[in-house]
């Protein structure tokens, strides 16, 4: 719903009165029941509650800078035990730019004790209050409260000032259960905003018409005053549970109940309208217009060099692609900073030996170009950045390069030593990414489409009659499988993964380990190794019950809650295929197998088979589990939960042997 600029009425005022400003937010007293609560009903394990988080935004008018967006905060938290003591601190963090910048004002704040049946209250003073400039576009506010202990109430408020039209996301979810939740929006006519909700909840605003208006001084010094309708949403949502981590949730931020306000277009005047909402495509034909971006394309001199040596070196497009991957990780070793944009440039990076994502992935783009190579940079947002909602500059944070390969895309990333075509750090699988041409065209390219992750598990053993197990395991490691094992092995000792290995499988002992393959960083590694199980078996007289899978089993359901609010999320799809063959001890016989079982989750997400046969005193048993999808909507939830209770359940079957003679 959008409202246009009813009347602009010219008026001589003496004073400045902005009519925009709104009512102070004032919540009631803090009472005495509030201050002797020991435990919160609704959540007996949370460690601070918020009673009140209330927030009102509108717009104000300068003439020197235009509209500015006011957002005034008020908060009161309760302090319920050591660990919520951490909450009587708030950072707020402001965003700025070359030109202009967002400012933190009216900080005010008190902590309220009880001292002998009496509400004490201590006022924040100057010396909890701590500015400090946290990067290059964000400063950040600090605020501490004084003489704060278990029990405690702390209340806090301030007013956000900002000259960019960016509504800040009301956060109607913390990681602290609220009591009361309470947001007033007011957006004047002139600006029409799209309203999106994130997380699982449902929330319906009230709405009214208002009348607003600002005052400006004219080219001649007059004050003016515009008047305007304007719409105002209320929100209000009460007892709103903590947001918690889940077993299986990359980043639980992407789910916390939220509104997102974006602006659409403005219209000052009657016919002059201005367009903001964008697409993905328009998003990143803008990054790469961007001198730290598509302004490192061309290629210094030295790097020519560099790149026609290679092309004399190397014949083939694959050759071509792995000399230019090994260059870079040779040249410039990550410093840990993500960011789609360079900080100091790709050859200021080249001549450091050290850079950030886009610094390095940038130059191998560059240089594989030189190289004849049709590569392009592809933009993503990395795990842990989150999903945006809508097309937005910030949705990206990653840049790694993308060549095409027919009708696919060779996807590389060189600020990781392990890493290969079509074998990146799992921080960058999230969903899609955009590759964007040299002319800013972009496309939409599948992340997971290149990879196929899969561990292949064979076990040959000898069941002894005492009930121990020796034998012989064999593990090949595909892709990211392998990608994963060859930073563990790099991160210690072969001695120490060796002991590792014993207590991971459960078993007395690992002998011969061997690792084939770890240096080829496209090729699997095939793992091998010996192992003895001092007591592998239950035994009565006459009967053993042996878990065939041996320790391959799922012994517990990860998924144990009863209700969840939010989805799961794999890191990457993966095939897991496991083979045990056992040689049972002469003299017993096979009294009882369990049956086999294929079960599917629902979209086809996944599937798993289980599958066991016995032949003389030979036993082998086969289980495959392939997850297709990384991404389970909650309303799967049981589905998946009970998928599980049913592997469990059937991976943890005993097989009987009963003596024969």
């Amino acid at each position: 719903m959008r409202f246009k600029l009813l009347m602009i009425t010219m008026v001589v005022l003496m004073g400045a009165v902005h009519c925009a400003q709104a009512q102070k937010i004032k919540l009631d007293k803090v009472t005495k029941d509030e201050l002797e609560l020991k435990v919160y009903a609704e959540d007996s394990t949370a460690a601070a509650i918020y009673l009140d988080k209330v927030r009102e935004t509108y717009f104000d008018y300068k003439t020197s800078s235009g509209f500015l967006i006011i957002n005034e905060f008020k908060e009161r938290i309760k302090i319920l035990s050591k660990e919520g003591l951490d909450y009587a601190t708030t950072k707020i963090l402001s965003y700025k730019n070359d030109s202009d910048k967002e400012r933190v004002d009216d900080i005010k704040g008190v902590t309220y004790n009880l001292v002998d049946g009496k509400i004490e209250e201590i006022e924040l003073k100057k010396d909890g209050i701590f500015e400090n400039e946290r990067s290059e576009h964000w400063d950040e506010t600090s605020i501490t409260m004084p003489a704060v202990q278990v029990g405690s109430i702390v209340e806090w408020s301030y007013t956000t000032i900002s000259p960019f039209y960016k509504i800040d996301d009301l956060i109607l979810q913390e990681d602290l259960p609220i009591v009361e939740y309470y947001a007033k929006i007011r957006t004047p006519g002139m600006f029409t905003f799209r309203r999106l909700k994130k997380g699982y909840f449902d929330i319906t605003p009230k709405e009214s018409i208002a009348d607003g208006g600002v005052n400006f001084e004219n080219a001649y010094g007059q004050s003016n005053y515009a008047s305007y309708k304007e719409l105002v949403a209320e929100y209000t949502q009460n007892d709103v549970p903590a947001l918690k981590e889940e077993v299986f949730l990359i980043n639980p931020d992407n789910y916390r109940r939220s509104i997102v306000y974006e602006l659409i277009s403005t219209e000052f005047t009657e016919g002059n309208k201005k367009e903001y909402a964008t697409t993905w495509e328009e998003v990143a034909k803008t990054i790469f217009k961007q001198r730290e971006f598509g302004g490192q394309m061309s290629p210094s001199l030295s790097l020519k060099k560099v790149a026609s040596r290679m092309v004399a070196d190397h014949k083939t497009q694959a050759e071509k692609i792995e000399a230019a991957l090994r260059y870079v990780k040779s040249k410039i070793k990550w410093n840990g900073n993500y960011g789609k944009y360079t900080d100091d440039g790709i050859d200021e990076a080249l001549k450091r030996g050290s850079g950030d994502v886009a610094e390095i992935n940038l130059l191998l783009t560059v240089l594989l170009r030189e190289c004849g190579v049709q590569a392009n940079p592809v933009l993503i947002g990395t795990k842990q950045h989150g999903i945006p909602s809508f097309p937005t500059l910030e949705g990206y944070n990653y840049v790694i390069v993308g060549v095409r390969d027919g009708l696919k895309t060779i996807l590389l990333d060189a600020t990781d030593k392990f890493s290969a075509p079509n074998i990146l750090p799992t921080r960058v699988y999230n969903w899609y990414g955009r590759m964007v041409n040299k002319e800013g065209v972009s496309q939409e390219i599948d992340l997971y489409e290149t990879i196929s992750p899969q561990k292949d598990r064979y076990v040959m053993a000898d069941l002894n009659e005492d009930g121990s197990i020796n034998g012989v395991l064999k593990q090949r490691y595909k892709s990211l499988e392998a990608f994963e094992l060859r930073h563990k092995v790099d991160e210690e000792s072969l001695e120490t993964y060796t002991q590792e290995r014993a207590v991971n499988l459960g078993v007395d002992e690992v002998t011969n380990l061997k690792l084939e393959g770890i240096e080829e960083l496209s090729a699997p590694i095939t793992e091998s190794l010996e192992f003895k199980i001092n007591q592998g078996v239950d035994q009565v007289p006459g009967q053993i019950y042996l878990n065939p899978l041996l320790f391959f089993t799922m012994g517990d359901n990860p998924f144990k809650s009863d209700v969840r609010i939010s989805p799961v999320e794999f890191n990457y799809p993966f095939f897991h295929n496991t083979n045990v063959t056992l040689k049972l001890p002469e003299g017993y016989e096979v009294q009882q197998l369990p049956e086999p079982i294929k079960i599917a989750l629902p979209g086809e997400l996944g599937s798993f088979v289980y599958s066991i046969t016995h032949m003389g005193q030979t036993l082998q048993v086969m289980t495959k589990f392939n997850l297709t999808g990384t991404f389970v909507p909650y309303d799967y939830y049981q589905s998946l939960k009970e998928f599980f209770n049913r592997r469990v359940a059937k991976e943890t079957e005993k097989v009987i042997l009963q003596k024969s003679i």
